[in-house]
């Protein structure tokens, strides 16, 4: 196939309107009546068949929209000639008189004569979207015979081409994006005297063509996109590859020269080069998942016991290497004991550093009197405090700052009755990574709930196999605008595609609140995480006061999601007992 086609001179040759019956599915009415369109395709039409060599005909879907002199828009569907270059239209409910233009493609036409709307979303498609008009001479009438002169179609928008290799799986959406110069969608008006287009002031200044996550992933994947954007000199238009969140993805902006673009004259078809997105995106999001605007780590926290240094965290400390890792992901049975410290860990205690982190079998978080409120009252993201409790003025004034915040206490100096609870508090990922990484808040971890609702990001059970281990979790990904969010419980196995678009939590278990031999429960069945909150939740379906309670986000083992308050001190409460250990999966801040 040619890489320059011509787009302008379409000609239909013969076009007769003529009064005849109405079918029989149509009621009688005065002034309707039908209007046939016999249309013929030159070698330059800009829809062609890419898999046959470029070929042009019409396509059994085509449809033209034509008005009448009183502003309403007709559709004409293809009648016959589909998969030729000569087709015939018709439109049998015609009413009134012709008016002076015809547009194509039909779905593009305004509700006024002469109104093209480019729409901001567009699917993307192996088609090329032509999109044309033509003037129409005729005489005669309304419900007369009509001696109507050929119509000569003209492009109205360079068509570009772009060839995407290795997308990002994360990739959703193509972005033609423009500051100055024309709107590169919205309503625009046929200029008839120029075969142009004028753009009606608007701030819309892209065009995303958009497509499924995972839909070129790999070094080997490649995706065409196609984009009909009107003729202008442009001079700052630029390419984008968008995420889940709609957010331009690093590296992927790209200028096109300005030499592709000719003024008013939409007379080319214009190549592209064939852009390596990944190439582009480089090891930019190698240290995180992007959900929901979200940097979130690509593993869960976790501290093994031999006394092991990584540059830049506490000792012993770091992030699991993959995100369907964890501790007991082989574990079968409901719940495993064990006498002495596994190598790793990856509970915690909320509020606890150092020691407590994984002890505290007296129950770190306990209900406090009125007015010596205690840390649970506070977020704790990104924060360190010296006291654990006090007035909430008390607590907001013991906030640990420098490097001080950051001071090490041994993690398993204090196994089966050591030395008591070290003098700060707070935020455990962001003591044990000395900065990089925080614990989510509240609102991050209700932001990914609310997929139930469908009003976020999509959740979808899935399982990952670890040879034979099984590893059971929920997978979460954003929705753009343009795309519902769903809630599904079926289980289905991941891929490497699935654990590069999006947040895998594994169903890691919990370890029970005063479990003097740390007792875990439900290992691989369940999983709870914490927020960096606990709040006052009034009272919970039973009437229960929930004023001692964590904010987390939790599947269970039919895959139904839990969040909000959940109790922290009674196992018979509805959620379970948690207060004795959950992960954490951290955010990345810097």
């Amino acid at each position: 196939m040619k890489k320059y086609f011509a787009i302008i001179c379409l000609a239909m040759a013969a076009i007769a309107c003529s009064k005849e019956s109405v079918t029989e599915t149509l009621p009688e009415a005065e002034g309707v009546y039908t209007v046939t369109l016999t249309a013929t395709l030159p070698s330059t039409k800009v829809n062609v068949d890419l898999e046959n060599n470029g070929k042009v005909t019409w396509s059994s879907d085509d449809k033209i929209a034509v008005y009448n002199t009183d502003g309403k828009k007709f559709i004409f569907n293809i009648k016959a000639g589909a998969g030729t270059s000569n087709a015939t239209f018709n439109c049998s409910t015609f009413s009134g008189t012709l008016n002076d233009i015809a547009v194509y493609p039909a779905e593009w036409a305004g509700d006024s004569p002469g109104d093209i709307v480019i729409p901001e979303y567009i699917e993307r498609s192996d088609n090329i979207p032509a999109v044309m008009a033509s003037t129409i001479i005729n005489s005669g009438e309304s419900g007369e015979d009509h001696e109507i002169a050929p119509l000569y179609f003209k492009s109205l928008m360079f068509i570009m081409e772009f060839t995407l290799r290795d997308l990002p799986a994360y990739a959703c959406a193509f972005k033609l994006w423009s500051k100055s110069g024309a709107q590169l969608n919205g309503t625009y008006k046929i200029n008839s005297s120029r075969d142009a287009l004028v753009s009606v002031p608007e701030d819309n200044t892209g065009q995303i063509i958009y497509f499924p996550y995972k839909t070129a992933w790999g070094p080997d994947a490649t995706v065409k996109v196609y984009a009909a954007i009107p003729a202008y000199e442009y001079t700052d238009l630029r390419i984008r590859v968008l995420d889940g969140d709609e957010d331009v993805i690093e590296g992927t902006s790209k200028l096109i020269p300005a030499r592709y673009f000719k003024g008013q004259s939409a007379d080319a078809y214009i190549t592209m080069e064939e852009l390596n997105i990944s190439s582009m995106v480089g090891d930019s999001r190698k240290d995180f998942i992007k959900v929901e605007g979200v940097k979130w780590a690509k593993g869960n926290l976790r501290v093994k016991q031999e006394e092991s240094y990584e540059d830049g965290w506490q000792a012993g400390f770091n992030i699991f290497d993959n995100q369907y890792e964890t501790v007991y992901a082989s574990q079968d049975q409901s719940s495993v004991n064990y006498t002495h410290s596994p190598t790793y860990y990856d509970v915690f205690n909320w509020g606890g550093l150092g020691r407590t982190t994984r002890y505290g079998n007296s129950g770190f978080i306990t209900q406090t009197d009125a007015g010596n409120e205690g840390i649970e009252r506070l977020d704790i993201s990104g924060k360190i405090f010296s006291k654990r409790e006090g007035t909430l003025a008390e607590l907001q004034k013991s906030i640990v700052s420098g490097d001080a915040q950051f001071a090490y206490w041994d993690v398993f100096a204090g196994y089966n009755g050591g030395a008591g609870n070290p003098d700060i508090y707070g935020d455990v990922a962001y003591w044990a990574s000395k900065g990089k990484y925080r614990m989510p808040t509240n609102n991050e971890i209700v932001t990914l709930r609310a997929a139930v609702d469908k009003q976020h990001a999509n959740a979808e059970a899935c399982y990952y196999m670890l040879g034979d281990v099984r590893i059971d979790g929920i997978l979460l990904t954003s929705t753009p605008s343009w795309v519902e969010s769903t809630l599904i419980t079926t289980s289905r196995e991941l891929t490497e595609a699935d654990l590069e678009s999006g947040l895998f939590l594994p169903k890691t278990g919990r370890r029970e609140q005063g479990m003097t031999n740390c007792k875990v429960l439900f290992a691989n069945a369940q999983g709870y995480y914490w927020s960096s909150t606990f709040g006052k939740g009034g009272s919970n379906s039973s009437g229960v006061d929930c004023s001692t309670s964590a904010t987390i986000i939790g599947w269970r083992a039919g895959n139904t999601c839990d969040y909000g308050y959940t109790f922290a001190t009674n196992n018979n409460k509805p959620n379970g007992a948690v207060s004795g250990g959950l992960p954490i999966r951290p955010v990345l801040i810097k």
